[in-house]
């Protein structure tokens, strides 16, 4: 019976000892829970490219890798789409949280004008401009193609669907007089279905826009098959002061096989832009970290290397908050 007692009485011990020192530990904090180890998980935050094949989704995904390299806060997806308008519509209604776009897809959208007259501004604001993107237009070397006047009657890629891509290739035949929709048969295809039509003989000329070089053209140059297509001097002056957001470019000789002289065209800024819902801090992180990262990134495409705080901090819509706020920090805007 005494043993039994003793027994008892041990195991009463045991029982509040163990008791004790775990209501000891939780008003300490000496211990934390699995859950309370694990890290905070990061916001995936989605940006709408293009095609795989075109500038877009290569500056991108490189720049998705840098920020998410460094960031403790974002997780950023690099998520190929049909280019700058889908882009817009999608960061519109909220089922992608940024997008790229040229200058002039930004600026019609966040005023409701050109193509967004009918349904009014969208809820997007800037984030950053990146760098020049070219207009080209591309033929056989074997073509009587010399410039745009000589389209009338042909099979003319001009831009992948739901771009503003189709707006610049629209505007250079109309200023030659050319219908886009009656004196030519147009095609809307990606950077590289147009010119894999091309080389293989089904249209006679492909349209896009894209940063200097564009691997898409390069792999199609690569045979020296391949040309590209001028704009006459009149024409270029004649569109620049109708349509300030297209600027006088030209492509230099040999930027491409096949190519032998400098090559009159266009080019525009590509931007990000930002679903306005988007939280301040998500903004102010992908800025900051795209930015301060850049050297992880530079040596994805050669025009990474034109993005600066300076030319980043102008967009053609107002900057969002977050975006504003790290500007202001570095002293890029007042």
């Amino acid at each position: 019976m005494k043993k039994k007692l003793i027994s008892v009485i041990l195991a009463t011990v045991l029982i509040l000892s163990v008791v004790l020192t775990g209501c000891s530990n939780n008003s300490t904090g000496g211990t934390t829970t699995p859950e309370e180890t694990k890290p905070a998980k990061k916001q995936d935050v989605v940006i709408g490219t293009g095609g795989t094949a075109g500038t877009y989704y290569v500056i991108a995904a490189a720049m998705a890798t840098a920020i998410n390299n460094n960031s403790d806060t974002i997780n950023v997806i690099a998520q190929p789409s049909k280019g700058s308008v889908e882009n817009l519509n999608l960061a519109n209604s909220g089922d992608i949280q940024m997008g790229m776009s040229n200058s002039d897809g930004v600026y019609f959208a966040a005023n409701g004008t050109n193509m967004y007259e009918k349904s009014g501004k969208l809820n997007i604001s800037g984030l950053m401009s990146l760098y020049m993107s070219a207009g080209q237009m591309a033929t056989l070397k074997k073509s009587d193609i010399e410039t745009y006047g000589d389209l009338k009657g042909k099979k003319v890629v001009l831009g992948p669907p739901s771009t503003t891509i189709v707006e610049m290739s629209k505007a250079i035949l109309t200023a030659y007089g050319i219908d886009p929709e009656k004196d030519i048969t147009p095609y809307y295809l990606s950077f590289d279905e147009g010119l894999q039509k091309l080389t293989d003989g089904e249209v006679d000329a492909s349209f896009f826009v894209a940063g200097i070089p564009t691997s898409a053209m390069i792999n199609a140059t690569s045979t020296g098959n391949v040309k590209l297509v001028d704009v006459e001097q009149n024409i270029i002056d004649k569109i620049a002061a109708e349509k300030p957001y297209y600027v006088p470019y030209k492509i230099a000789a040999g930027t491409y096989k096949g190519t032998d002289k400098d090559i009159n065209t266009f080019k525009i800024m590509t931007e990000i832009f930002v679903n306005n819902d988007v939280p301040e801090e998500v903004a102010y992180e992908f800025v900051k970290q795209a930015l301060e990262n850049i050297d992880e990134y530079k040596e994805a495409h050669v025009v990474a290397k034109e993005i600066t705080p300076e030319t980043a901090a102008r967009t053609s819509a107002e900057l969002h908050p977050g975006a504003a706020k790290y500007f202001k920090e570095i002293g890029a805007i007042k």
